[in-house]
């Protein structure tokens, strides 16, 4: 997938806005059969006219903080060419500080404290549940509250996903 650039705005000491941020995203995490463009991670109570240092994160999260949100951008391969397997979910894991939602004994299966919004872009998946799946299409938009699921690509081309995660601090 081409880089994804991010344009972020905020505020000036004189309080008008201004463009902060017009750059590709700095943050890309390629595991082979996912990649996440990484464009945004907000602790829920920051200010427009913050420092933007304070904003943005080397470390990657599967969860948004507390009270706050992740945007980013995933593309899943499909699985006749990248399996979901215990050691890619090991290594995600790994690159994710809070990689406990994978479920090891469950591939591809996870769970997180948060609602999601996840806009199919282009490609297609299927979302499974613990009582069936659906098929999605570009256009398609679920809303993900809070439940156990997997994602699966099972035709011939990558699927490209935007998704909003927001925490719900009730539910972790």
């Amino acid at each position: 997938m081409p880089a994804t650039r991010r344009v972020v705005t905020a505020l000036n000491d004189d309080g008008k806005s201004y463009f902060a941020i017009d750059e590709p995203t700095p943050h890309v995490f390629d595991f082979g059969a996912a990649q996440f463009h990484e464009i945004w991670a907000d602790a829920g109570n920051l200010q427009p006219s913050e420092p933007l240092d304070k904003l943005s994160s080397d470390k990657t999260a599967l969860n948004p903080p507390v009270g706050g949100s992740i945007i980013r951008i995933f593309t899943l391969v499909p699985e006749s060419q990248a399996a979901v397997t215990a050691e890619l979910l090991e290594s995600m894991a790994d690159r994710f500080d809070d990689g406990g939602a994978m479920e090891p004994d469950a591939p591809g299966f996870h769970t997180t404290p948060t609602i999601d919004y996840i806009i199919v872009l282009s490609g297609e998946v299927d979302l499974e549940l613990d009582a069936g799946s659906v098929h999605l299409t570009p256009g398609d938009i679920v809303v993900q509250r809070a439940t156990r699921h997997a994602w699966r690509v099972n035709g011939d081309q990558p699927c490209v996903m935007a998704g909003i995660l927001i925490s719900q601090p009730n539910l972790g």
